[in-house]
């Protein structure tokens, strides 16, 4: 596809490296000539310097022939002007990245009326996916499917777990078809495992289940001394608190937000009625004892500086508490954050670059199989993806035992209608089952892209 990024920043060149490695024609467009120019050199995309909001910038990127635009710059306004005037120029697809709420409220307007295909709100699905783990807080990662009705939670095995030092095969069995061990991180080495795969206390494990029994099993086999989260600390007031903060209290969930800003306390006051507000500085450890942070079930540092969320969770950390969760801007940030063995993090320019590449994969795909979803885990060394079965996969209604499935692909998870099935080679996949695919090292664009 020939695909334009209005945008320089973080989001823009994570787009760029992903997009361009999956062989895309990439033309990236920023006011800042310079940055151009060293992405242009860093990458083998094209460079346009100028502002995405005039004519003649726009036809410089040849917008009449451009497949998908995708606006990455800090404005909302820029964003969408940007993409009605590439609309209008020619371009067949158009994406904007929207962080005003009233905009993200207006996106059947914008989609049915003003052709804008897709409008990204990066800090409501930070907050989504915060407010996820912390549904399983013993996992450092979970992802969603099928609507919620499947989970794929990163779990580390301690010494004292049932899985510990055991193979695959000899999980109990009144856990057979109740999960799957999709994938298995082992330092800085992983695995897509078979059934003599043994596994190692330090091993983090991403096991897909359901909903309803997921918890279940991360506590018998996983964490016995899982905690139930009901307070929550949330350090910084931005938005994706104040997502997350509605979805906390709405959920019956205590929640405490420290804020610097005297102007964002009053916006948090407002629009988080339920939560305790308290303006103050988050680097005095003073307050936050006084505020209680050695009492909490869990802290999440969302502040606009990385150096503070790393500081905070790692003051937290040494205190007990038990669950901590750190937003992070810079990407090399996570391997040192592991290290650690604080696990869970969110960088907002991954969740957001894992929606687009998902959209636009799908529309690379002349296939019937609609992705649905994709997630990239362990820095992009593993993909989960989701698949509507269309009807001209080639192995509709055939054993899974008799299919020749490459190398490091897995199948996960399928959902027929209301039934959850985690399969086993005398399973078949059927017209409309969503399936979960992952694999390690290969790019799925389609179903049938599975088959060796």
């Amino acid at each position: 596809m020939k695909i334009t990024i209005i945008g320089a920043g973080k989001l823009g060149v994570m787009l760029a490296k992903t997009l361009t490695a999956e062989n895309h024609d990439i033309t990236v467009i920023d006011i800042n000539e310079d940055k151009v120019e060293k992405l242009a050199e860093m990458l083998d995309v094209q460079g346009v310097g100028g502002s995405a909001t005039h004519y003649n910038v726009l036809e410089e990127a040849d917008m009449k022939n451009c497949d998908l635009i995708i606006c990455t710059t800090p404005s909302d306004e820029k964003n969408i002007l940007s993409c009605l005037i590439a609309r209008k120029m020619g371009a067949k697809h158009t994406i904007a990245r929207v962080r005003n709420p009233e905009y993200s409220a207006q996106m059947n307007f914008m989609r049915d009326e003003l052709g804008i295909s897709m409008m990204i709100n990066p800090d409501f699905a930070a907050a989504l996916e915060i407010f996820r783990i912390l549904q399983f807080p013993s996992a450092s990662t979970v992802e969603s499917f099928s609507h919620g009705r499947i989970h794929m939670a990163g779990l580390k095995v301690s010494e004292t777990s049932l899985l510990a030092n055991r193979k695959i095969s000899e999980i109990p069995n009144k856990f057979i078809n109740s999960f799957i061990i999709c994938a298995v991180c082992r330092g800085d080495d992983v695995f897509i495992p078979n059934g003599d795969f043994i596994i190692l206390p330090g091993d983090i494990l991403h096991i897909t289940g359901s909903h309803h029994d997921l918890g279940k099993i991360v506590k018998e086999l996983i964490a016995k001394k899982s905690t139930n989260v009901k307070s929550v600390m949330l350090i910084g007031g931005s938005r994706i608190s104040i997502y997350l903060c509605n979805m906390l209290t709405a959920s019956g969930k205590d929640v405490v937000v420290i804020e610097k800003n005297k102007n964002n306390c009053d916006k948090l006051y407002e629009h988080c009625p339920k939560a305790t507000i308290i303006n103050g500085d988050a680097g005095d450890y003073e307050l936050l004892a006084e505020e209680g942070i050695d009492k909490v079930d869990a802290v999440v540092t969302l502040t606009d500086t990385d150096e503070v969320n790393f500081l905070v969770s790692m003051y937290s950390e040494s205190i007990g508490v038990p669950k901590n969760i750190t937003k992070i801007n810079n990407q090399n940030l996570s391997r040192m954050l592991t290290k650690m063995g604080m696990e869970s993090y969110v960088n907002i320019s991954e969740i957001t670059s894992d929606i687009i590449t998902q959209y636009v994969r799908a529309r690379s795909s002349v296939s019937s199989s609609n992705m649905k979803t994709l997630y990239k885990l362990v820095d992009g060394k593993i993909e989960a993806i989701e698949f509507a079965a269309g009807r001209d996969i080639k192995f509709l209604n055939k054993s899974i035992s008799t299919l020749k499935i490459k190398k490091d692909i897995l199948i996960a998870a399928i959902q027929r209608k209301n039934k959850t099935i985690f399969p086993t080679g005398s399973d078949v996949i059927k017209e409309n089952d969503r399936v979960i695919i992952v694999s390690k090292d290969t790019k799925i664009y389609s179903l049938n892209d599975i088959l060796s």
